[in-house]
Protein backbone atom coordinates (compact mmCIF):
# COMPACT_ATOMS: atom_id res chain seq x y z
CA UNK A 1 0.00 0.00 0.00
CA UNK A 2 2.91 2.39 0.75
CA UNK A 3 4.55 1.24 -2.50
CA UNK A 4 1.35 1.98 -4.44
CA UNK A 5 1.12 5.41 -2.80
CA UNK A 6 4.77 6.18 -3.69
CA UNK A 7 4.26 5.04 -7.29
CA UNK A 8 1.07 7.11 -7.55
CA UNK A 9 2.83 10.15 -6.05
CA UNK A 10 5.67 9.74 -8.56
CA UNK A 11 3.18 9.44 -11.42
CA UNK A 12 1.31 12.57 -10.36
CA UNK A 13 4.57 14.49 -9.94
CA UNK A 14 5.69 13.50 -13.45
CA UNK A 15 2.22 14.37 -14.77
CA UNK A 16 2.34 17.75 -13.00
CA UNK A 17 5.89 18.44 -14.24
CA UNK A 18 4.83 17.56 -17.80
CA UNK A 19 1.82 19.90 -17.56
CA UNK A 20 4.08 22.72 -16.31
CA UNK A 21 6.51 22.03 -19.15
CA UNK A 22 3.71 22.06 -21.74
CA UNK A 23 2.28 25.26 -20.23
CA UNK A 24 5.74 26.84 -20.31
CA UNK A 25 6.21 25.84 -23.96
CA UNK A 26 2.80 27.23 -24.86
CA UNK A 27 3.58 30.53 -23.14
CA UNK A 28 6.96 30.75 -24.87
CA UNK A 29 5.49 29.97 -28.30
CA UNK A 30 2.73 32.52 -27.72
CA UNK A 31 5.32 35.16 -26.71
CA UNK A 32 7.47 34.39 -29.76
CA UNK A 33 4.45 34.74 -32.05
CA UNK A 34 3.58 38.07 -30.41
CA UNK A 35 7.19 39.28 -30.72
CA UNK A 36 7.27 38.35 -34.41
CA UNK A 37 4.04 40.30 -34.97
CA UNK A 38 5.44 43.35 -33.16
CA UNK A 39 8.67 43.22 -35.20
CA UNK A 40 6.73 42.86 -38.47
CA UNK A 41 4.47 45.79 -37.54
CA UNK A 42 7.44 48.00 -36.63
CA UNK A 43 9.17 47.13 -39.90
CA UNK A 44 6.07 48.18 -41.84
CA UNK A 45 5.76 51.46 -39.89
CA UNK A 46 9.46 52.21 -40.48
CA UNK A 47 9.01 51.65 -44.21
CA UNK A 48 5.80 53.69 -44.31
CA UNK A 49 7.61 56.74 -42.94
CA UNK A 50 10.93 56.04 -44.73
CA UNK A 51 12.78 56.10 -41.40
CA UNK A 52 16.08 54.37 -40.73
CA UNK A 53 15.24 53.10 -37.26
CA UNK A 54 12.14 52.41 -35.21
CA UNK A 55 12.16 51.17 -31.64
CA UNK A 56 10.11 50.78 -28.51
CA UNK A 57 11.33 51.94 -25.12
CA UNK A 58 9.43 50.04 -22.45
CA UNK A 59 9.30 50.94 -18.78
CA UNK A 60 9.99 48.43 -16.03
CA UNK A 61 11.01 48.13 -12.39
CA UNK A 62 14.75 47.63 -12.30
CA UNK A 63 15.10 46.62 -8.67
CA UNK A 64 14.91 48.68 -5.51
CA UNK A 65 17.00 51.30 -3.78
CA UNK A 66 18.16 50.72 -0.19
CA UNK A 67 15.08 52.69 0.89
CA UNK A 68 12.94 50.03 -0.83
CA UNK A 69 11.75 52.59 -3.37
CA UNK A 70 11.53 51.05 -6.86
CA UNK A 71 14.17 51.84 -9.45
CA UNK A 72 12.26 53.10 -12.45
CA UNK A 73 14.08 51.98 -15.57
CA UNK A 74 13.52 51.68 -19.28
CA UNK A 75 14.92 49.47 -22.01
CA UNK A 76 14.72 49.30 -25.79
CA UNK A 77 12.82 46.05 -26.24
CA UNK A 78 11.94 46.01 -29.94
CA UNK A 79 13.87 47.58 -32.80
CA UNK A 80 13.98 47.49 -36.59
CA UNK A 81 16.76 49.23 -38.54
CA UNK A 82 17.86 49.87 -42.08
CA UNK A 83 20.65 47.59 -43.27
CA UNK A 84 24.05 48.56 -41.92
CA UNK A 85 22.72 50.69 -39.06
CA UNK A 86 23.90 49.98 -35.52
CA UNK A 87 21.20 48.65 -33.21
CA UNK A 88 20.72 50.84 -30.18
CA UNK A 89 18.90 48.09 -28.28
CA UNK A 90 22.33 46.60 -27.59
CA UNK A 91 23.23 49.77 -25.64
CA UNK A 92 20.00 51.04 -24.08
CA UNK A 93 18.89 48.55 -21.44
CA UNK A 94 18.14 49.22 -17.79
CA UNK A 95 18.49 52.99 -18.22
CA UNK A 96 17.31 55.07 -15.28
CA UNK A 97 14.17 56.98 -16.23
CA UNK A 98 15.52 59.95 -14.26
CA UNK A 99 18.29 60.40 -16.87
CA UNK A 100 15.81 61.26 -19.64
CA UNK A 101 12.89 63.00 -17.93
CA UNK A 102 12.91 65.84 -20.48
CA UNK A 103 12.60 63.38 -23.38
CA UNK A 104 9.82 61.42 -21.65
CA UNK A 105 7.87 64.54 -20.66
CA UNK A 106 8.08 66.01 -24.16
CA UNK A 107 6.94 62.69 -25.63
CA UNK A 108 3.95 62.54 -23.26
CA UNK A 109 3.12 66.15 -24.15
CA UNK A 110 3.30 65.19 -27.86
CA UNK A 111 6.15 67.65 -28.46
CA UNK A 112 8.93 65.21 -29.40
CA UNK A 113 9.00 65.85 -33.16
CA UNK A 114 12.31 67.20 -34.44
CA UNK A 115 13.29 67.38 -38.09
CA UNK A 116 16.70 68.53 -36.84
CA UNK A 117 17.98 66.97 -33.61
CA UNK A 118 20.35 69.90 -33.14
CA UNK A 119 17.26 71.92 -32.16
CA UNK A 120 16.66 69.72 -29.09
CA UNK A 121 17.14 71.92 -26.02
CA UNK A 122 18.00 69.19 -23.51
CA UNK A 123 21.71 68.30 -23.45
CA UNK A 124 21.23 64.65 -22.37
CA UNK A 125 18.57 63.97 -25.01
CA UNK A 126 20.55 65.69 -27.76
CA UNK A 127 23.68 63.75 -26.77
CA UNK A 128 21.75 60.47 -26.88
CA UNK A 129 20.56 61.10 -30.43
CA UNK A 130 23.99 62.36 -31.53
CA UNK A 131 25.61 59.19 -30.17
CA UNK A 132 23.60 57.09 -32.61
CA UNK A 133 23.84 59.47 -35.56
CA UNK A 134 20.18 60.50 -35.49
CA UNK A 135 19.49 63.57 -37.61
CA UNK A 136 15.69 63.72 -37.12
CA UNK A 137 13.37 61.98 -34.67
CA UNK A 138 9.73 61.60 -33.71
CA UNK A 139 8.44 59.95 -30.51
CA UNK A 140 4.94 59.13 -29.31
CA UNK A 141 3.70 57.59 -26.04
CA UNK A 142 2.02 54.21 -25.78
CA UNK A 143 -0.50 53.67 -23.00
CA UNK A 144 -2.08 50.49 -21.65
CA UNK A 145 -5.81 49.94 -21.19
CA UNK A 146 -5.64 51.73 -17.82
CA UNK A 147 -4.10 54.84 -19.43
CA UNK A 148 -0.70 54.10 -17.86
CA UNK A 149 2.40 54.98 -19.90
CA UNK A 150 4.06 51.66 -20.76
CA UNK A 151 6.20 52.49 -23.76
CA UNK A 152 7.47 55.09 -26.20
CA UNK A 153 7.66 54.47 -29.94
CA UNK A 154 10.52 56.31 -31.63
CA UNK A 155 11.30 56.87 -35.32
CA UNK A 156 14.81 58.02 -36.29
CA UNK A 157 16.20 59.26 -39.58
CA UNK A 158 19.96 58.75 -39.66
CA UNK A 159 21.08 58.79 -43.28
CA UNK A 160 17.71 58.96 -45.06
CA UNK A 161 15.84 62.16 -45.79
CA UNK A 162 12.38 62.69 -44.36
CA UNK A 163 9.99 62.65 -47.33
CA UNK A 164 8.64 66.11 -48.21
CA UNK A 165 5.08 64.85 -47.74
CA UNK A 166 5.74 64.61 -43.99
CA UNK A 167 7.15 68.15 -43.58
CA UNK A 168 5.47 71.54 -43.74
CA UNK A 169 6.88 74.89 -42.67
CA UNK A 170 9.95 73.30 -41.08
CA UNK A 171 8.04 70.82 -38.92
CA UNK A 172 6.36 67.45 -39.21
CA UNK A 173 2.85 67.72 -40.63
CA UNK A 174 -0.23 67.20 -38.50
CA UNK A 175 -1.14 64.25 -40.71
CA UNK A 176 2.25 62.62 -39.99
CA UNK A 177 1.77 63.09 -36.25
CA UNK A 178 -1.77 61.69 -36.35
CA UNK A 179 -0.69 58.66 -38.42
CA UNK A 180 2.25 57.95 -36.14
CA UNK A 181 0.00 58.20 -33.09
CA UNK A 182 -2.52 55.82 -34.66
CA UNK A 183 0.28 53.38 -35.52
CA UNK A 184 1.58 53.55 -31.93
CA UNK A 185 -1.90 52.65 -30.66
CA UNK A 186 -1.84 49.56 -32.90
CA UNK A 187 1.56 48.59 -31.51
CA UNK A 188 0.26 49.25 -28.00
CA UNK A 189 -2.55 46.75 -28.59
CA UNK A 190 0.07 44.15 -29.51
CA UNK A 191 2.30 44.65 -26.47
CA UNK A 192 -0.50 44.99 -23.90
Amino acid sequence: SITVALIAAGFFKRFSDKNKENSSKKKLVKQIEKDELVHFTLKEIRRKFHADRIYLIQFHNGGTFYTNAPMQKASVTYERCSDGLERISDHLTNIFVSHYTWFIKHTIDEEMFYINCEQIEDVATKALFRKFGTQATASVPIYDNSDQLISIMVLDWVFSEIPDAFIKDGDFTLQFKEEMTADSESVGNLIN
